[in-house]
């Protein structure tokens, strides 16, 4: 999937994602990271059960409104309890797939929201 982008809008837009990858410019990804309007960081979870307290805190701490988490070729949804934490922290949490995912940020990033994406890439 290909999707449009303004190179000079933001360098941290993603332009595409192809199966269990995304592409940051002319980067493909292929393992996961998190990425927000500053800065593109690795990330150790691989799949949605490796999601600890600890990786959602590192989100966290990048101060967010929202976090949209990418769980990869399928829509599927982070644990209650885990959903709950960040929600008590005053950020809101939305899980879709990859692309989904990286629609949606696009989309906020441009209207300069404070969302954080976080994509799940198993590179297994």
């Amino acid at each position: 999937m290909q999707l449009m982008w303004q190179p000079d809008e933001s360098p941290r837009a993603i332009t595409g994602v192809d199966g269990q990858r995304v592409r940051m410019g002319a980067t493909w990804q292929t393992r996961s990271f998190w990425v927000d309007a500053r800065r593109t960081q690795p990330w150790t979870p691989a799949r949605l059960e490796d999601i600890d307290e600890s990786a959602l805190s590192e989100l966290l701490d990048a101060g967010p409104e929202v976090i949209l988490l990418g769980t990869g070729p399928r829509a599927r949804l982070l644990a209650p309890a885990l959903q709950a934490g960040i929600l008590r922290r005053g950020c809101g949490i939305e899980c879709m797939d990859n692309a989904a995912a990286a629609r949606t940020y696009n989309v906020l990033l441009g209207e300069g929201r404070a969302v954080l994406a976080a994509f799940l890439i198993d590179a297994d």
